[in-house]
């Protein structure tokens, strides 16, 4: 299904994306940020400037970003609070031969903000590399091997091989590395019949707990306890997204082990793992470390967004805004009969996708409606995802846009539908 859009000039991007993927596979070092996911000639493809909600690409067409940066921006691109101290701190030094002074002072906010749950904590730069961690210190306490894993947990071989299909060997991962990781897609029941019979071989669970209802995760949560299996949560993608003490926090259901990363420090690269005894005093003993974990302008830049944090009257600042419009938009699709389509997700970030179609990235409706969003000026991958620096008049396009898009879309079906009739 195919929307007639007056393509605008992307000469210099394209140029651009030509050179890139001769020599960086996959046009970017990020898979979620290249070019293969986007549509070259409708969409935006490289970044010249960014500012608050919006961002500049090289051929000079300013965007309405819905995307930020994968959800790392929380406060909004190059936030001058941020910036003012990424300054100051550059002024100092960014990496030292001994720890910064500064990582002290980031683990105390942290660790405040989550109300003294957690005991300590340790830094690196990526989400994977602290859920990974969070891994080991299980396997380490323990002394079993097999993880539970339940969606996507980062491209490290323990995980990678369940969320791309199993396939083990097209993606270099050794058979007996795979057959420590159990892969389960169905909800509470399936995981704890799993643990009925595993339990005693099973060192912990990995969930990502925004992809789940509350009552539903507290079981899971509840049995792992009971059969003392570590519970990790990954909130590399959601964490202070959904709030102050991220999903956790939302649902008050804490988990032995806690990874955040995107957003915390406004999109420099910075990851957490928190947790109490015995795993985080394991985490010397299993050798966590990264050369970069404790450079200061990360720490910086989080400690600012601390700062905007403990003063914001609401958190996340769009909850209501976001909230709002999803529920709109399930009326309107209701009221249309969208059945092929839902929407899933959260405040923290949502889609519209046809569920029969199992790779969002091969969804027809989502080329649909990201051309159809291109063409009103707003960037997005296909999920919605907001900040602070996103105003109502935002919020206004997006959800118009989208709403233009679904009533396209459903008067493109009732077409196919009628010529179908007429054809019978």
């Amino acid at each position: 299904m195919e929307e007639t859009i007056e393509q605008i000039n992307f000469t210099r991007s394209l140029e651009w994306l030509e050179q890139a993927a001769a020599i960086i596979p996959g046009g970017c070092s990020t898979l979620a940020k290249s070019p293969e996911r986007l549509f070259p000639g409708y969409t935006a493809l490289c970044c010249a400037e960014a500012k608050g909600s919006r961002f500049t690409d090289l051929d000079g067409h300013v965007w309405l970003d819905c995307e930020m940066a994968m959800g790392t921006v929380s406060w909004g691109h190059a936030r001058e609070e941020v910036n003012e101290a990424i300054i100051r701190q550059l002024a100092k030094g960014t990496s030292f031969s001994t720890a910064s002074d500064l990582e002290l002072e980031a683990a105390k906010l942290i660790l405040k903000r989550f109300g003294g749950r957690y005991k300590s904590l340790k830094f690196a730069k990526g989400g994977a590399d602290v859920v990974s961690a969070a891994v080991r210190a299980a396997r380490a306490y323990s002394g079993k091997s097999k993880v539970i894993a339940t969606a996507y947990h980062g491209w490290h071989d323990w995980s990678s091989y369940g969320y791309y299909g199993q396939e083990d060997a097209a993606l270099g991962i050794p058979s007996s590395i795979r057959d420590t990781t159990t892969w389960v897609n169905g909800g509470s029941q399936a995981i704890m019949d799993l643990l009925a019979s595993e339990a005693d071989n099973v060192a912990c669970i990995v969930l990502c707990p925004n992809e789940w209802e509350k009552e539903e995760l507290s079981k899971v949560v509840a049995d792992c306890n009971q059969r003392k299996v570590t519970v990790i949560f990954d909130e590399v993608t959601s964490g202070i997204r959904m709030g102050k003490q991220a999903t956790a926090g939302e649902f008050d259901v804490w988990p032995d082990i806690l990874c955040l990363s995107k957003g915390m420090a406004n999109g420099l690269p910075l990851a957490v793992i928190m947790g109490g005894d015995p795993w985080m005093t394991l985490l010397a003993d299993i050798k966590f470390s990264s050369a970069h974990a404790s450079e200061a302008i990360a720490f910086a830049a989080l400690i600012a967004c601390e700062e905007l944090m403990e003063q914001a009257p609401v958190w996340p600042s769009w909850r209501d805004p976001a909230s709002s419009m999803m529920k709109q938009l399930k009326e309107l699709m209701v009221s249309l009969e969208l059945h092929d389509l839902e929407l899933q997700g959260t405040y923290a970030s949502f889609c519209i996708r046809q569920p029969s179609k199992p790779h969002f990235y091969q969804d027809p409706f989502r080329e649909f409606l990201v051309k159809h969003l291109a063409a009103d000026g707003i960037f997005s991958k296909g999920y919605f995802v907001f900040s602070d620096s996103h105003t109502k008049d935002d919020f206004d396009c997006v959800q118009t846009s989208i709403e233009s898009a679904l009533r396209l879309w459903h008067e493109a079906n009732e077409a196919l539908a009628n010529d179908k009739r007429r054809n019978e």
